[in-house]
């Protein structure tokens, strides 16, 4: 695979899209290394331009965390399919869970292949409008009941915890590390002033979306332009991303 540039990165876009609050949409199937450093790069120049640098780390770990677990759900469909086990049975469910890590790590491409066949994909969403910035992660794995009350399970066990060091430390000490990544990622977004209706999972559809909303302050918000219908007109189709990044992960 050929090394990153950043210069892959449309920066004219990323500035209309901000000025013109128009939404930016990636879209991988397989999320390859690639497609993560290139991510991170536009979630850096998008929160830059509107002048909220001091989300950036936040915001960038919790965005690979949740792309991270979409592409883990789509992973998780094929697997399951492929065991011929039932994703929306609990007891098949568990039964597949035991040798699901193992298997898939164990032959990674393989899974891969069959996600992209199958046209699963991982779509990530940045938009801001008004004074909010929505980021959206959608996968086409719809979310199991029991898998969703996991997942607010977690969420609700980081009041536990009074600092991300914390939980660190009470999951070493546990030798535990399910549902760390969902907890550290509520605690980073608290540490940016953001409570847990922020934060959001639903399902629509055969789509599973997981929403984060960010206020801007005022001081960022009189700092932006005024979109117009002219900047708006000017930026062509999205999909977003350039033509050599579509031509490898396509």
């Amino acid at each position: 695979m050929s090394e990153y540039k950043m210069s892959q990165i449309n920066v004219s876009k990323i500035k209309k899209a901000v000025e013109a609050e128009i939404p930016i949409l990636i879209t991988t199937y397989t999320l390859p290394h690639d497609m993560e450093l290139y991510i991170r790069e536009v979630i850096t120049f998008y929160l830059k331009e509107l002048h909220q640098e001091h989300m950036i780390e936040y915001i960038v770990y919790c965005v690979n965390e949740l792309v991270t677990n979409a592409k883990k759900a789509n992973t998780k469909r094929v697997y399951f399919q492929e065991k011929g086990l039932d994703l929306f049975n609990e007891e098949e469910y568990n039964e597949g869970m035991k040798k699901f890590k193992e298997d898939t790590l164990g032959n990674i491409t393989h899974y891969l292949k069959l996600q992209k066949d199958a046209g699963l994909y991982i779509k990530l969403i940045l938009h801001k409008k008004g004074n909010t910035i929505r980021i959206e992660i959608r996968n086409n794995s719809p979310l199991t009941v029991f898998e969703y009350k996991r997942m607010h399970d977690k969420i609700a066990r980081s009041h536990e915890f009074g600092s991300v060091e914390e939980a660190f430390v009470h999951f070493i000490d546990e030798t535990e590390g399910a549902g760390l990544g969902l907890i550290i990622m509520t605690l980073m977004l608290k540490k940016v002033g953001l409570s847990e209706e922020s934060f959001q999972i639903a399902s629509e559809g055969e789509e599973t979306i997981t929403r984060i909303e960010l206020p801007l302050n005022k001081e960022s918000e009189a700092q932006l332009n005024v979109a117009s219908e002219e900047i708006a007109k000017s930026i062509d189709a999205l999909p977003f991303f350039p033509e050599n990044i579509a031509s490898i992960h396509a």
